[in-house]
């Protein structure tokens, strides 16, 4: 079944799975895991793509999930546009921004709502590697998820990662006005739900697997580009005088980035006898992400392609990935 943006249901709906694509062939993979879980009957599939009619006529069979939407985008980027989009047609009361490159493993989404019915407002999903044979797989996920591997045990979170993470839906819609930034690049949401008092769980029993770049060019271009992004998105309206003592302090920010997931990522390393040059890997990805935030808090020339590259990345990851790296 298929529905448009403003149609409703046809099932009671618990979680709402927002998925930005180029198509949906590219979606397929993760569709599958989906259709696996306990509750898919009580699941709503949100597809946010330039290619609306072509993937309605795609799924329209579909009947494992309680529905499947399929609202308008004119492109990909910004892909914050795309994953406002995909939030504001939701219907569920708890929405999971995710990806196509993470997988949910058997369990998952009953995980997320059991904890969302506690009272939570964000659950965190423990995090797996989706391609675990490389060290530059290993080295991009203990940087962007060291902190919420699915070794961690329950607790209650400050800080969690937006991508792959299943907010209260309501929650989201209370920065409306600026939800496009917030779920582009940054902090900004984060901070806006934590001023808002809203409580964060991670549930490692809601087990995602994360397909990670494992092509040394590409590794590295991601890590600098997301630290143009990252700033560029944080300082937009900072004063000059703000941007100018980040550009003096950024060569600290390697040591930030890689002091904050580096006990975490000596834990995993040891556990999984992951090879030491894992850690040397680590902080060049810092290093490289740091001087991205360097020239973004700068606003220098030179990186005005940056938001097409990272989309790229986020939509195609599979593309610059492979077992052995």
């Amino acid at each position: 079944m298929t529905d448009g943006p403003s149609s409703p249901p046809t099932r009671a709906v618990r979680l709402s799975v927002c998925l930005p694509t180029d198509k949906l062939e590219t979606l397929r993979p993760v569709l599958a895991r989906l259709r696996a879980q306990t509750i898919a009957s009580a699941m709503e599939i949100v597809i946010a793509t330039p290619e609306v009619e072509a993937t309605r006529n795609a799924v329209a069979d579909e009947s494992a999930f309680a529905s499947v939407r399929v609202v308008g985008v004119d492109a990909l980027v910004p892909l914050g546009h795309a994953r406002a989009t995909a939030v504001r047609a939701a219907t569920a009361p708890f929405v999971f921004l995710g990806e196509t490159h993470s997988f949910a493993e058997q369990g998952w989404a009953e995980a997320l709502v059991t904890r969302h019915d506690e009272g939570w407002s964000v659950v965190v999903p423990g995090i797996a590697n989706a391609n675990p044979r490389g060290l530059l797989s290993w080295a991009g996920l203990l940087l962007d998820y060291g902190s919420w591997l699915q070794e961690r045990p329950p607790s209650e979170l400050r800080y969690w990662p937006l991508n792959n993470s299943s907010c209260l839906r309501t929650a989201l819609l209370e920065c409306d006005d600026d939800l496009e930034r917030g779920l582009s690049y940054g902090d900004q949401l984060l901070l806006a739900l934590q001023q808002r008092r809203h409580r964060v769980y991670f549930e490692p029993r809601a087990v995602l697997s994360h397909l990670n770049i494992s092509r040394f060019r590409f590794w590295l271009d991601e890590r600098w580009v997301g630290g143009v992004l990252v700033a560029r998105h944080r300082s937009r309206d900072w004063s000059h005088a703000k941007r100018v003592a980040y550009v003096l302090a950024s060569p600290l920010i390697p040591l930030v980035l890689f002091g904050r997931v580096a006990p975490s990522a000596v834990t995993t390393i040891r556990s999984r006898g992951l090879p030491l040059m894992t850690l040397p890997l680590m902080f060049l990805g810092a290093v490289a992400h740091g001087l991205g935030e360097l020239l973004g808090y700068a606003r220098v020339g030179g990186v005005d392609g940056a938001e097409a590259r990272m989309t790229e990345y986020e939509i195609h990851k599979a593309r610059y990935a492979r077992a052995s790296a």
